[in-house]
């Protein structure tokens, strides 16, 4: 259970949110320039660090944006390394479906800016783009049982960039005004109406869970940058 992920208006109290991730295993978490997405993205990492234990984790950032996550050591990569450590995770989660490894512990798949990525693959190597789009269907129609946790982050989303979308089952918007357009929408909350969304400043967002409806959350400051960073480092550092 990854406790405190935001905060939601219960009849006038601000309420912090639990996220069961052993069942909702597989998130997408979308967000224009500007609205504090590496932000969100951080907080969680060190969340996933405090609560989740023995877990094992893998961080992809493809825009190699090392003032936000500044965490080093083999489980991460950034920029055109990306590509390498996501066959890493697919090897694993491959070795867990063939029962050549135990699955003892979760393992986190973080990637930021997926879509980005794809684009990069798209435009250089097609055979290798269709490969990772097969390759992230299987871990995530398969992946759940065998401990696989995957965190798809991005500034915007593609229907094709999300290959098994409605296995994804917790969909994080970190903008409200994002949501007017109707692609965005449609993509990420499909029964939700344009008059429905109610525009709100930055930290404010919209989620939803599996079986659940759309609600709005407000996200949750960090209280210790450095405690912050050791956790992140901590996470990243434990199964190297």
């Amino acid at each position: 259970m990854i406790k405190n992920v935001f905060e939601v208006n219960n009849r006038g109290q601000p309420t912090p949110v639990s996220i069961d991730i052993d069942r909702h295993y597989a998130w997408v978490v979308a967000g224009p320039s500007g609205v504090g997405k590496s932000t969100f993205l951080r907080r969680l990492i060190g969340l996933i660090s405090f609560y989740d234990e023995t877990a094992e984790a893998y961080f992809m950032d493809f825009k190699a944006d090392e003032d936000m996550f500044s965490m080093t050591g083999n489980h991460v990569a950034r920029s055109f390394e990306c590509l390498e450590l996501f066959e890493t995770v697919y090897n694993r989660f491959k070795a867990r479906l063939n029962k050549q490894e135990e699955n003892s512990h979760n393992i986190y798949l973080i990637f930021d800016e997926w879509q980005a990525f794809l684009a990069y693959l798209e435009q250089t190597d097609k055979k290798k783009h269709k490969d990772v789009l097969s390759k992230m269907l299987m871990m995530n129609s398969m992946g759940r049982s065998l401990g696989l946790r995957i965190i798809l982050s991005s500034q915007r989303f593609l229907l094709v960039d999300l290959p098994g979308r409605y296995n994804f089952n917790c969909i994080i918007s970190l903008s409200t005004s994002f949501l007017l357009a109707a692609n965005n929408r449609q993509l990420l909350f499909p029964d939700m109406e344009k008059d429905e969304v109610v525009i709100k400043p930055r930290g404010y967002g919209y989620f939803q869970l599996e079986g659940e409806p759309v609600k709005m959350f407000r996200t949750m400051q960090v209280r210790d940058e450095e405690r912050l960073k050791q956790r992140m480092q901590e996470l990243f550092s434990r199964y190297s």
